[in-house]
């Protein structure tokens, strides 16, 4: 019963990322119509890359190289969203292939640096590691006063409940701001 319990809470809490990611997405399109129909066209693409992996790709945990390939996607539908003025750098090990990890654990952390980002415009994303350890980095500049309609949300706090689910004492989670920079490290022992 305690399993069934906790195999019911994963799931709502994965349910709860699908609305707010399905409202930016079709937000981004939506206004792309008006200015480039090519690029609306490729964004609805990769949109339903995300959506066919979220849908059907899933099984209990994926190969690492199928979740930063979503993340590739995501990353470049938000890229779309972006001002002229945003500086992104990504960088995935290639050797980060054949491990295996628990889907979208590393989204909602991609997903605050894009909603987040502000004052010089800057966001990192890496993805390090060897078999035994996955090292996820997230860092982006924000602003000096957080906008009231950006505060709050659940996806941090949806994560770490996660994270205390499936990697019971396997995982590291840093959460840090210095100055005009959030930071977010994930270690996952896997």
């Amino acid at each position: 019963m305690k399993t069934n319990l906790l195999q019911t809470e994963l799931k709502f809490l994965k349910a709860q990322y699908h609305p707010h990611f399905l409202f930016n997405a079709l937000n981004t399109i939506y206004f792309q119509m008006d200015e480039n129909v090519g690029e609306a066209k490729r964004s609805v693409e990769k949109f339903s890359e995300l959506l066919r992996y979220q849908l059907y790709d899933q099984q209990q945990m994926v190969a690492v190289s199928n979740e930063l390939h979503y993340l590739q996607n995501f990353i470049d539908l938000q890229k779309v969203r972006s001002s002229d003025k945003l500086q992104l750098k990504v960088y995935f090990d290639p050797s980060l292939n054949g491990q295996q990890v628990y889907p979208l654990l590393f989204l909602p952390l991609v997903e605050n640096a894009f909603k987040y980002v502000g004052g010089n415009y800057q966001i990192k994303v890496e993805a390090t590691g060897s078999e035994q350890q996955i090292h996820f980095y997230v860092e982006n500049s924000v602003p000096e006063v957080i906008p009231s309609s950006k505060q709050g949300g659940i996806g941090l706090e949806n994560l770490q409940r996660r994270l205390q689910l499936l990697y019971p004492g396997r995982h590291e989670l840093d959460i840090s701001k210095e100055n005009d920079c959030f930071k977010v490290s994930l270690i996952l022992n896997t």
